[in-house]
């Protein structure tokens, strides 16, 4: 295992109840979770979130709930999901986080497959959850948060029933599961990947090591807490270290923002888009000023290029507008994040920090540091991880294959399926394609099933090519895939575009769809020169919609792979 650096000693690992209560008795006045939604304000202080949690486990193991039994949980982010995760887990049994966007037979699925016995659920998916339980031929203890539909019981009343009860020990073994999670479905299939205490507490004591977070810092809840990126990183790694976390009330901007500058917010986990919209808002903010603060603006943009320390005391006032006066850094993760949005958020002062991981690995495999970050990669791995490259190619490029304490167990009730991806030994395909430097710095070159392989049996990896051409201010979006031509029997590189429409209604209105093909044609070519020939894209389409996305906001590209193509 390759050496890699930290700023401290690791947490200890205990199953993820006891690793919550061991920092909620440190710190018990210190304010743990703040939301306000809708005039509604819900505070807990780490004392009364503990005492929310054990009482809500006391109540489930009464309504007849045994360790290893399976617990859906859905929801909008909010306080209550929270406490009620932990409930499950601290009442010895197994969560289930689903994504509230699923439509009902994804949620019958999911139950159905998980073999959950029970559902806690927000006030807003109850209808669904009841559409969806029709089918499952078996009776579930129904719980809900906020109103309480017939058939369902009350959070809040069983929180305050639970009080009464006698007090319950948390579970100590590492190796007995914490949840399944159902991955978000990028390639068509979802499968229920099984994290253990270990997995997830191991994940969360190599981050503490590897980034500099504590007891001073807020995170913003943004990303879907059914997610491995948010669970883990979002909520379980601030409240085992004594931070704070406040909820945004929605995903609009303006509230994200609002939310970020009212409660002086430290650090945000974001996907790549969010942080895209970040620097295009800023952009276009800039555009529309005066032609002297357009002027100083650039001035200051050019001189962040050499020299860090600047930015930091320039644009104050642009974060400050940003609702970002407070950050000390953003972590970018689930997808590869543009090197023009990265560099632009830097030179304001705002380091960004790009990581690495999958829902199979709890999920960090590796993450920038905020002394040397290099966003080009994804950095060094974090502790507790051996990373190796399998199959290089001539340019070192080859599959990721990772190995570690937080590696799942594998994915449930689907033992073919774990064999295809899980040695016997621990080391993990991730279907991912990177390359590892003499720094131990490790690049995302792409995806084994996306690779396109040409006539000459040259590799083209189509993440490097949206990374090239996705840079041009008229593309909004860029997909690459390969595409067989019947005609040739070979496979071409082809690209389906989203134009900034924002940009043309600003800068050409009066452009026709015939204008408008031949000018993005031109702006391809120009890219594409800072190809390789035969890495260059052959044909394209123009699409006016986004490109269809996972809540997690990754494109589904397998919904592209048949997709007729106009050449």
């Amino acid at each position: 295992m390759m050496d890699v650096p930290t700023v401290r000693d690791p947490l200890k690992v205990e199953t993820l109840p006891r690793m919550f209560r061991r920092s909620a008795m440190l710190r018990p006045d210190k304010p743990a979770l703040l939301m306000e939604r809708e005039g509604m304000r819900q505070e807990f202080t780490y004392g009364e979130l503990h005492e929310c949690i054990e009482s809500l486990t006391r109540s489930l193991r009464k309504m007849g709930f045994s360790p290893g039994d399976k617990i859906g949980l859905i929801g909008e982010n909010c306080p209550d999901w929270e406490a009620s995760y932990l409930a499950v887990q601290w009442a010895g049994c197994v969560v289930v986080p689903l994504d509230r966007m699923l439509k009902v037979p994804e949620i019958r699925h999911i139950l159905r497959n998980s073999d959950s016995g029970g559902v806690i659920s927000t006030e807003a998916c109850t209808e669904t959850v009841d559409e969806a339980l029709l089918e499952i031929d078996r009776k579930f203890k129904k719980v809900s948060m906020g109103k309480t539909p017939k058939g369902w019981l009350s959070l809040e009343a069983l929180i305050t029933e639970g009080s009464e009860l006698d007090p319950i020990e948390p579970p100590d073994d590492i190796e007995e599961l914490a949840a399944i999670l159902y991955t978000s479905g990028t390639t068509g299939q979802a499968k229920g990947v099984m994290l253990t205490h270990r997995n997830i507490g191991s994940n969360i004591s190599g981050g503490y090591q590897a980034l500099d977070y504590g007891e001073e810092d807020t995170f913003i809840s943004i990303l879907p807490l059914h997610h491995s990126f948010e669970a883990t990183c979002g909520f379980l790694t601030p409240l085992c270290s004594g931070a704070k976390i406040v909820f945004s009330p929605s995903l609009k901007s303006k509230d994200i923002l609002d939310t970020m500058a009212q409660n002086d917010v430290t650090i945000i986990l974001g996907v790549p888009l969010l942080f895209e919209k970040i620097v295009q808002g800023v952009q276009r903010n800039v555009r529309e000023s005066s032609g002297f603060k357009r002027l100083v603006f650039n001035a200051g943009m050019s001189l962040g290029k050499i020299a860090k320390g600047i930015p930091k005391a320039m644009f104050g006032s642009v974060r400050k507008a940003m609702g970002m006066e407070k950050v000390r850094y953003l972590i970018s993760g689930a997808a590869a994040l543009a090197p023009w949005a990265s560099s632009f958020m830097e030179r304001l002062g705002l380091p960004v920090l790009q990581g690495y991981g999958l829902t199979e690995t709890s999920p960090i495999v590796s993450v920038n540091r905020l002394a040397n970050p290099d966003n080009v990669s994804v950095g060094p791995p974090v502790p507790g991880f051996e990373v190796k490259i399998e199959h290089p190619d001539e340019n070192s490029n080859g599959e990721i294959v990772v190995r570690g304490a937080s590696v799942m167990k594998g994915y449930y009730k689907n033992p073919e399926a774990t064999r295809e991806v899980l040695s016997e030994d621990g080391w993990l395909k991730t279907g991912d394609l990177g390359r590892l430097d003499k720094k131990g710095m490790l690049y995302i070159t792409g995806r084994v099933k996306n690779l396109i392989v040409t006539a000459a049996g040259k590799n083209v990896y189509p993440e490097e090519i949206e990374a090239i051409v996705g840079q041009n201010q008229y593309a909004a979006e860029i997909l690459v895939y390969g595409h067989h031509n019947e005609a040739t029997g070979r496979e071409e590189v082809h690209a389906v575009i989203v134009p900034n429409y924002e940009l043309f209604d600003a800068e050409k209105p009066d452009i026709t769809e015939k204008e408008l093909e031949e000018f993005m044609r031109e702006q391809i070519r120009q890219e594409c020169a800072r190809l390789a020939d035969y890495k260059r894209i052959k044909h394209f389409e123009l699409r006016e919609e986004e490109l269809p996305k996972t809540t997690t906001r990754k494109v589904k590209r397998y919904l592209f792979a048949k997709k007729p193509v106009k050449v």
